[in-house]
């Protein structure tokens, strides 16, 4: 059946499921923390501002992006709520943060320095987030160990006396949560956060946010819980380790295209470039408009299957830039029958991911500015 609203493409296009994303979203509220949602990198695909503005309306109370740019189109739609930008902003860009109301992560301390120095110069203050480095060896104070732990503090201890920012929040990120033989590190991490805290607690300083529980954690790590949790990939319903199961997460994004030509090839024939699919028996082919250039990974090329009128039906030849084809043999098959690339009915995101070799992630993330997002079951009061 057709469930394309009215409007939408008749090409290719995203369904995202604000109900799906509230259940997810009502998951970690159920912790009974604060949570911090984390819609960058467009909502992983998603849509920062309109699951940012319907995440706000139900009770989110924190978001995170990755870059400045994200916040600002954030703010331009009208989100209000508190924004911590986890990436690298220029220091130079102090003053539009203290106009946005935006948090800035600390990258180290030279940064710190310089960023205190241009709020400073700029009569203003930066609400600022410290990220300590307790194992992913990226970004942050480092914290590996009671040694720079302790120098971590008192680097912190520095900071809240440069003026010009204000310490609001303390956090860290596990290198490897989603793993369950990683859990000795995991806990390791952890120990390493709540060394420097206690010890900033010991010189009077408590920063008023403090989190390290990301998306593994919520699902299967309480004690990382502290009063804020970052919630990222779970929230769009996927899980942090690319594994499909049965959970209680609902898959938010749905990705579906049209047949645009059926036709019967005969023995023999061969399908897209590079003739790597050729037709054994008669063949039915059905030409859809989706490709690589739309988020569906060429890689799927010869092992993927669509949904298509109930039935599963395999992908044949190379996937095109903007066209894939699929034996449809035996089905009664039509030009503008709608069909599920992935998602509901269709392979599951994790599915796709681990057949192309990456994470879900990824492949909620590549799917193009070109192929537009429909936004279903967020018919409430504030959405």
């Amino acid at each position: 059946m057709d469930s394309t609203p009215s409007g939408a493409t008749t090409r290719t296009w995203a369904e995202i499921d604000l109900g799906a994303l509230r259940q997810n979203f009502e998951l970690a509220r159920g912790t009974g923390r604060k949570v911090m949602c984390i819609i960058k990198a467009d909502a992983y695909g998603h849509g920062a501002v309109p699951c940012g503005l319907f995440l706000e309306a139900h009770g989110a109370d924190a978001f995170g992006v990755a870059c400045l740019a994200e916040a600002v189109k954030l703010r331009q739609a009208g989100l209000k709520r508190p924004i911590l930008i986890l990436g690298h902003t220029p220091p130079q860009e102090a003053s539009v943060l203290a106009e946005l109301g935006l948090s800035q992560t600390v990258l180290d301390e030279s940064f710190a320095r310089e960023l205190a120095a241009q709020a400073r110069d700029a009569g203003v203050q930066v609400s600022v987030h410290v990220k300590l480095d307790t194992g992913l060896s990226r970004l942050g104070l480092p914290a590996q160990g009671p040694d720079q732990g302790l120098e971590a503090a008192r680097a912190m201890e520095r900071l809240e006396e440069l003026g010009g920012l204000v310490v609001d929040g303390l956090y860290t990120h596990f290198a490897a949560a989603d793993t369950k033989v990683e859990e000795p590190f995991t806990a390791w991490q952890l120990e390493n956060y709540m060394r420097v805290l206690e010890e900033l607690n010991r010189r009077g300083l408590r920063p008023t946010w403090c989190h390290t529980s990301n998306s593994a954690c919520i699902l299967s790590h309480p004690e990382t819980q502290l009063n804020m949790i970052r919630e990222g990939i779970i929230l769009y319903g996927l899980y942090p380790d690319s594994t499909p199961r049965c959970g209680p997460l609902r898959p938010v994004m749905t990705l579906k295209s049209r047949v645009v030509l059926v036709r019967r090839l005969p023995v023999g024939a061969s399908v897209s470039y590079g003739r790597t699919w050729r037709a054994s028996t008669e063949t039915t082919c059905a030409v859809v408009a989706a490709g690589y250039a739309d988020g569906y990974p060429r890689r799927l090329s010869n092992q993927a299957w669509i949904l298509l009128n109930g039935q599963r039906h395999p992908q044949i030849g190379r996937v095109c830039m903007d066209m894939s084809m699929f034996d449809v043999t035996g089905s009664e098959v039509q030009p503008g029958d709608e069909v599920v690339l992935f998602g509901q009915g269709g392979m599951s995101l994790e599915e796709v991911a681990n057949v192309v070799g990456t994470i879900n992630y990824e492949i909620a993330s590549l799917v193009t500015n070109r192929v537009p997002r429909v936004y279903l079951n967020g018919q409430e009061e504030g959405t």
